[in-house]
């Protein structure tokens, strides 16, 4: 199995064997997880979704308070030593068991505020959880520091099949939202153990003062994600507040789609691209490639994909969930707009924190709050549909400032920001344009969205390869280097 060097060794991974990796974990993970949700929540009904969405929100703000940032600092130092991984692994474990305490402690306040009683018995369960998720922090960050990509690929797929198995298995018996929460703790468990077995990370100890360096750098990351968090999240406790449980589960749906293209494409690249940026050592030369052919990946993936679920959102919520869960629709066709944008900002993060301005990244976290959290409240008296376009056009009034941001630290100019963008994005418009033509067409649901995806996916290709024919072998270029290579054998010798 995968074991890890200590030190200035280089990574053992190459960039290309990173993205292909990565692609199959974040594509094999989500598409697994998204399958999964569509047919628990076909089978729960939008109200159990709901349940779970709430507390959700309370298990992803411990699970960034159980890795406080150290990640990101240890995966950007040149070396760290067995001694202080060991010690940050014994720090994310007792974090996690505070944190048990204390949602024990606070689980019935939470419900009483929320009005949602199955808090009380869901959050402890859940929160039991969190040492599978602390002992797998420090393993994944050593594979991650050495772009060794094909152990997590597995960690991630397999984890997210078994809890899903888990998880429809305990939905057939009549578990009712108990079974989102068997796939959540199973999904936990496997991926702890798969991770454990493959980076075979050094024992834990007491040696805390070796934290002591990492830890300036890691508490502004914390602290910026921690904002990141909160602006967010914010619109699920509103939501679930004030709306309550059945709306809180046809936004949480809607959502979750929003967050594929992030997790699934997004995240494919940069994942890599954090790392890449750090060894670049502030070679803005270097830089400036990465994140503009990283942005155009993105884009011509992720703006087609999202445009495909705003325009066929009648249709899928129709055909595999059922009309229980039609009030979705509007508000998925708002945060696929969203996601397609927050799919080619992800590439933010990679360059601030690989770029070591942490500072930067807290200052625009604290910046993105007030804005987003400002547009969740302003729409909130419209319900889901106000809240999702209110979360949605603060987004795009956060983009010039992400532009900004990777001029100054990339030296990427506006233009060749923009670049990157108009070709996915004149494509996927005229692509949408021949499904919504369908739309006019008196046709059943099912054959409009299979003849609409064919046309989609035909007209995008064709378009792309006419008009942009640089950026198409440009793209058949990246996607060869993402597939296996076979090994040259030579001619056989004649002798």
């Amino acid at each position: 199995m995968t074991t890890y060097t200590y030190g200035d060794g280089a990574p053992r991974g190459s960039a290309g064997a990173s993205v292909r990796w990565n692609a199959i974990a974040l594509i094999g993970r989500q598409g697994v997880i998204l399958v999964v949700s569509v047919i628990l929540a076909g089978i729960l009904g939008p109200t159990a979704y709901g349940i779970v969405a709430q507390a959700n929100v309370f298990m992803t703000l411990a699970t960034l308070l159980l890795d406080q940032g150290l990640t990101a600092s240890l995966v950007s130092q040149r070396s760290i030593t067995a001694r202080l991984a060991g010690a940050a692994s014994s720090l994310n474990m007792l974090l996690s068991v505070v944190l048990f305490v204390l949602i024990v402690i606070f689980a019935q306040p939470i419900a009483d505020f929320l009005t949602t009683p199955e808090l009380v018995q869901i959050l402890p369960v859940l929160a039991a959880g969190l040492i599978f998720k602390a002992v797998a922090i420090v393993p994944r960050m050593l594979l991650t520091r050495q772009l060794l990509f094909s152990p997590i690929a597995a960690a991630e797929v397999y984890s997210a099949l078994a809890g899903g198995v888990a998880g429809l298995i305990a939905a057939w018996f009549g578990a009712g939202y108990w079974s989102i929460v068997i796939q959540l703790i199973v999904t936990d468990i496997v991926a702890a153990v798969i991770f454990i077995w493959t980076a075979r990370p050094p024992w834990p100890n007491l040696a805390f003062r070796t934290l002591r360096d990492s830890m300036g750098f890691g508490i502004r990351v914390f602290f910026g994600n921690l904002v990141a968090f909160g602006s967010r999240n914010v619109d699920n406790l509103l939501i679930g507040k004030f709306a309550g449980s059945t709306q809180l589960g046809y936004y949480s749906l809607a959502y979750r789609v929003l967050l594929t293209p992030i997790q699934m494409i997004g995240q494919t690249v940069t994942r890599v691209l954090f790392p890449a940026i750090a060894a670049a050592q502030g070679d803005r030369t270097v830089i400036a490639g990465l994140l503009l052919k990283s942005t155009r990946s993105i884009a011509l993936a992720s703006f087609p994909l999202m445009a495909f679920v705003a325009v066929s959102a009648p249709d899928t919520v129709l055909i595999f969930l059922g009309s229980a869960w039609m009030p979705a629709v509007p508000v998925l066709m708002i945060l696929a707009v969203t996601g397609a944008r927050q799919a080619v900002t992800s590439t933010n993060a990679p360059l601030l924190l690989g770029s070591g301005r942490a500072d930067f990244h807290l200052r625009f976290n604290l910046v993105a709050a007030v804005v987003q959290i400002g547009g969740i409240v302003a729409g909130l008296p419209w319900g889901i549909v106000g809240v999702a376009w209110g979360y949605t056009i603060a987004g795009f009034v956060l983009t010039p400032l992400i532009g900004f941001l990777q001029k100054k630290l990339a030296g990427t100019t506006y233009r060749s920001q923009l670049g990157t963008l108009i070709a996915p994005l004149v494509c996927t418009v005229v692509a949408a344009s021949a499904y919504y033509a369908l739309t006019f067409v008196d046709l059943v649901p099912i054959l409009r969205l299979i003849l609409g995806a064919l046309a989609f996916g035909i007209v995008y290709l064709v378009v792309l390869r006419v008009l942009f024919g640089r950026v198409w072998k440009s793209a058949l270029v990246d996607v060869s280097s993402l597939l296996p290579k076979r090994p040259y054998r030579g001619r056989p010798s004649k002798s």
